[in-house]
């Protein structure tokens, strides 16, 4: 659940609340196996899961909160395609502060590497659970030797 690790690292980060009063958990999680051959091993899983991100107390500009979660996922989560709206439910404490739950939902690909010494066997292959990022290319050249 690495992205809602970052994004609430993010969000402490711009100090909307003290620490105390940010907290987020996962639940309804789901897994879609896969089960194909990638480029850093085997994509086994697609793991779905809802977040939730609680902001206690909060003061600040709730624009300034949906500026904030909305240029993160630009950023971070770009492929987002048939994920729900962010949902956002409010319980106003008084003229200026409000108890704020914001629901997201993630997609995250899991992965195995082949290791001989793995614990996971499939496909006549033993395999590792590795966690690793996937590096994809946003920009290249294409060059030619002037012929």
């Amino acid at each position: 659940m690495k992205k809602l690790q970052a994004l609430t690292s993010y969000l402490l980060s711009r100090n909307l609340v003290m620490p105390e009063q940010l907290d987020s958990w996962a639940n309804q999680i789901s897994l879609e196996m896969i089960w194909k051959p990638d480029v850093k091993g085997l994509h086994f899983a697609d793991m779905r899961y809802s977040a939730a991100i609680v902001l206690e107390r909060f003061a600040d500009e709730p624009g300034r909160l949906m500026a904030l979660l909305g240029s993160w996922l630009e950023s971070n989560d770009r492929d987002r395609d048939g994920l729900p709206m962010l949902n956002f439910a409010i319980d106003m404490l008084d003229n200026d502060l409000a108890d704020v739950e914001i629901t997201v939902e993630f997609v995250e690909p899991q992965y195995l590497a082949e290791d001989p010494d793995g614990e996971i066997e499939a496909f006549g292959q033993t395999w590792s659970f590795i966690p690793f990022d996937l590096w994809v290319a946003e920009e290249g050249e294409v060059g030619s030797d002037g012929r």
